[in-house]
């Protein structure tokens, strides 16, 4: 009998996985509903919705993002075990749950609407962290990964839960301004790759020198 769950590639992994952001990334534009009033009021019952179109248009991108981030971490994770399958599994719960408090940040927008959508998304950052922290120190990663490159990309998965931890206080001082906090997610990514790009660069340099 096979009780350790484990074994070569990863295929029915990524096959869940895909199944499951399609499936939220369809849930996320539910949340709309066409507004039951006259011609007239229509363009001011649309505009009600900004905060609504707000939440769904960040929902989207963050689901996307993490869903090629998966894509590219799991083309170099290629064995896995138990562990493993509960870890990505805890990962698809975190994004499963995102369309609640992307509707209720959307309905209600307030302080506590943001804590809980970005409490959210902090999950989702930190369970596929965890994934690619467990399968590299468990040697389930392509053998062209060392530890110092899965120290790097275990490092910047943490960058977006960092920021939206950052917006949670941000949020308690002035809430339109949370809004604007992901933001900084794009700067720091890219000194993360100026980083990266300069580590190998100086890695190879002292290879060729020994």
């Amino acid at each position: 009998m096979i009780d350790s769950l484990g074994g070569e590639g990863t295929d029915r992994i990524e096959g869940l996985s895909d199944g499951l952001f399609a499936i939220v990334l369809t849930l996320l534009v539910l949340q709309f509903e066409v507004p039951e009033v006259s011609a007239g009021e229509l363009p001011g019952a649309l505009a009600e919705q900004e905060t609504l179109l707000f939440s769904y248009l960040l929902s989207y991108l963050v689901v996307g993002i993490y869903w090629i981030v998966h894509h590219n971490l799991f083309r170099n994770i290629v064995d896995h075990d138990r562990t493993l399958l509960w870890l990505n599994l805890l990962f698809l719960l975190s994004v499963s749950f995102l369309p609640y408090p992307t509707e209720i940040m959307g309905l209600y927008g307030t302080q506590f609407a943001w804590t809980l959508y970005a409490i959210n998304v902090v999950l989702v950052g930190t369970f596929l962290t965890l994934v690619w922290s467990y399968a590299a120190r468990s040697g389930f990663t392509a053998d062209d990964v060392d530890e110092r490159t899965a120290q790097l990309v275990t490092i910047r998965g943490l960058i977006a839960p960092a920021v939206f931890v950052l917006s949670i206080g941000v949020a308690v001082v002035e809430l339109w301004l949370a809004f604007f906090v992901p933001i900084l997610i794009v700067p720091l990514q890219w000194l993360w790759v100026q980083y990266y790009r300069t580590d190998r660069s100086d890695r190879a340099t002292n290879s060729n020198g020994d």
